[in-house]
C-alpha cells in the first residue's frame, strides 16, 4: 500500500514540474520573439502611406441619475445613451449599458416611451413610432444581477405625421349573408415583434402575427432591411445575412387577406466581424540570447525542487483525515435579505401583465422562506409562475396530482398565510405552481411543455430555470425560481431575468 501512494506522489510530482516549464517557457519565448507594438506609442508609415483619421463627434450629456444607491461591494450600472433620432413620429434612441464591475451582469433594460405604452425590455438600439405629435417624456431603466439599478431621461418632441399618399383599404365589413346582415368590423393584424438574434452578419426576426378578426387570414410577413433587400415570408422566423457592418432600421409589415398591413419598425447595429489574430511564427530561440534560456530553464527546475520540498513536508505533517461527509442543509434564521423588490420596482415587474404588486409580493416572500428553511434538513429547489393563467394551462400538464383541485378559491389565496404553509410542504414535489394574477393558487407539481430553444440564459442554470424563462417568453406571466444550490431567486420576465434576490 506504501508502494502505491508513493508511485502516485511522485506521478503528481512529475506533473506539477512539467505544468511550471509549461506556463514559464512559452510566455518568455512569445515576448522575446515577437514584436508588438506598445498601445498608444507613434506608428512610424512608410512614404506615401494612406492614414486615414477617423473624425470624431461629440455627443451631447444625458442627464442620469441612481436610484437606491447604496453602499455595496459592485458599483451601479453605467448607462449612457445619445441624443434622440427624430423622423416624423418615429423616434430611435443608440446608447450602451455596462455592468459596474465584472462579477455582475446587465439582466435587463426597461423602455418607457412616455405615451402609455405597454414598457418594453430591450436592448439599444431601439425605435419607436408615436400615434401623435407632441412632448413625451422618456424613461429608461438598467438591472444589474446584484439588484442594483440606473435611471435616464429626457425629452423627446415629434413632429405632425406624414399623410401618405396611398389610397388608403376599406375592410369588407359586409356579414355573410348578404346585406341587411350583423356587421362585423374586422381590424388589421396584430404585430408582435421579439428581441432579435443577432450572430455576427446574420440577423433572425422572431415574433408573433394574428389575424385582426375572424374570417380573415395572415398571408405574409414583409421585411425591409434597410440594404436595399426585401423580404417575404408566409410567417415568423426571418433570417437575412448583411454584407457589412452599420446600423439599419428594419421595416416589418404583416399582411392580412384582406388587404390590411401592419407595419413596425426596428433598429438593429451589425458591428464588424474581426478575425482571429494570426499566431506567432514557430521559430528557434535567437542565437545570441540562448544564455537568457538556459537561465529560464534552471530558474524552473528550481521552481520544480521548491514545489517538490514543499508537497513532502506537507504529506508528511498531513494527518490522517476522516473520509469527507456530506455538510447538511443549515436553514438561516435572522433577518430576511434586504434587497426584495420596492413598491416601485414591484410595479415595474407587473407592468404589462394582470399580476398586481399586491399578489406578487407574498409569492416573493413565501420563495425567499423556502430558499433560507429548505424542508426536513435539505435545500428546496422550486418555481412558479403567477399571472395569465388560461395560457400558461395551454402550455403545461400536470405532473403530479394536484394537491389544490376541489377546494374553493377563498381557500387558496396566496395572501392566506395557511396556504403558504402548504406551499412549503408541496415545495418538494417536481414541477412549478400556477398562481392566477388575483392571488389563487391553481396547482402544483405542473410540468411546463413550451419550446426551449429560443431561450438564452446565462451559464449554470439548470432545467428549471430554462422552462420558466421559456414560459414567459411566450406569456404574459412572471416567473420566480429558487435556486437549489445557493438559494438564488431570481424573477422572469418575457424569458429574461428581471431580478434577483439572495437569501
Amino acid at each position: 500500500m506504501r508502494q502505491v501512494r508513493d508511485t502516485t506522489f511522485g506521478l503528481r510530482l512529475i506533473i506539477a514540474g512539467v505544468c511550471i516549464l509549461l506556463l514559464v517557457l512559452p510566455g518568455v519565448v512569445f515576448a522575446e520573439t515577437t514584436d508588438t507594438p506598445v498601445p498608444g506609442a507613434e506608428v512610424a508609415t512608410s512614404p506615401g502611406a494612406n492614414v486615414t483619421a477617423v473624425p470624431t463627434t461629440p455627443v451631447p450629456p444625458v442627464f442620469l441619475y441612481l436610484e437606491n444607491a447604496t453602499d455595496t461591494v459592485n458599483p451601479p450600472p453605467l448607462l449612457i445613451f445619445d441624443t434622440p433620432l427624430i423622423d416624423n413620429l418615429t423616434c430611435t434612441i443608440y446608447g450602451i449599458v455596462d455592468p459596474g464591475s465584472a462579477n455582475v451582469t446587465i439582466v435587463s433594460i426597461l423602455w418607457d416611451w412616455g405615451d402609455s405604452q405597454i414598457m418594453q425590455y430591450h436592448g439599444f438600439p431601439n425605435s419607436h413610432e408615436y400615434s401623435s405629435p407632441g412632448t413625451y417624456t422618456f424613461s429608461i431603466i438598467a438591472w444589474q444581477s446584484d439588484g442594483q439599478k440606473v435611471t435616464g431621461t429626457t425629452k423627446i418632441s415629434v413632429g405632425q405625421p406624414l399623410i401618405p399618399a396611398t389610397v388608403p383599404v376599406t375592410p369588407d365589413t359586409t356579414a355573410p349573408g348578404g346585406p341587411g346582415g350583423p356587421v362585423m368590423v374586422i381590424h388589421a393584424p396584430v404585430l408582435t415583434l421579439l428581441e432579435p438574434a443577432i450572430e455576427g452578419m446574420n440577423v433572425t426576426l422572431n415574433g408573433n402575427l394574428n389575424a385582426g378578426s375572424p374570417g380573415v387570414t395572415i398571408e405574409s410577413v414583409s421585411v425591409d432591411w434597410n440594404d436595399g433587400t426585401l423580404t417575404t415570408s408566409p410567417d415568423f422566423p426571418v433570417t437575412h445575412r448583411y454584407a457589412g457592418a452599420g446600423i439599419f432600421t428594419v421595416s416589418v409589415t404583416g399582411n392580412q387577406s384582406d388587404g390590411q398591413s401592419t407595419t413596425k419598425k426596428i433598429a438593429l447595429e451589425i458591428k464588424e466581424e474581426i478575425p482571429a489574430p494570426p499566431g506567432p511564427t514557430p521559430s528557434g530561440p535567437p542565437q545570441n540570447d540562448l544564455q537568457v534560456y538556459v537561465i529560464i530553464i534552471a530558474m524552473a527546475i528550481t521552481g520544480v525542487v521548491i514545489v517538490a520540498v514543499v508537497l513532502i513536508t506537507r504529506k508528511r505533517r498531513e494527518p490522517l483525515l476522516a473520509p469527507d461527509t456530506p455538510k447538511a442543509f443549515s436553514p438561516r434564521t435572522g433577518q430576511m435579505s434586504e434587497n426584495l423588490p420596492s413598491p416601485e420596482e414591484l410595479s415595474m415587474i407587473c407592468a404589462g401583465t394582470d399580476v398586481t404588486p399586491g399578489v406578487l409580493d407574498p409569492v416573493i416572500k413565501v420563495a425567499v422562506e423556502i430558499a433560507r428553511e429548505g424542508r426536513e434538513g435539505q435545500a428546496i429547489g422550486t418555481s412558479f409562475v403567477v399571472g395569465d393563467t388560461e395560457n400558461v394551462m395551454n402550455y403545461s400538464k400536470q405532473f403530479v396530482l394536484n394537491p389544490f383541485h376541489g377546494y374553493h378559491e377563498a381557500e387558496r389565496q396566496i395572501t392566506d398565510g395557511g396556504i403558504r404553509g402548504n406551499i412549503k410542504e408541496f415545495a418538494q414535489l417536481d414541477g412549478a405552481f400556477l398562481i392566477t394574477g388575483t392571488g389563487v393558487v391553481e396547482a402544483a407539481g405542473r410540468c411546463i411543455t413550451v419550446d426551449m430553444s429560443q431561450v438564452n440564459l446565462p451559464g449554470g442554470m439548470g432545467s428549471r430555470h430554462l422552462s420558466i424563462a421559456g414560459i414567459t417568453q411566450v406569456t404574459k406571466s412572471i416567473g420566480i425560481v429558487v435556486s437549489q444550490s445557493g438559494g438564488l431567486i431570481s424573477i422572469f420576465r418575457e424569458g429574461k431575468i428581471v431580478y434577483t434576490i439572495r437569501s
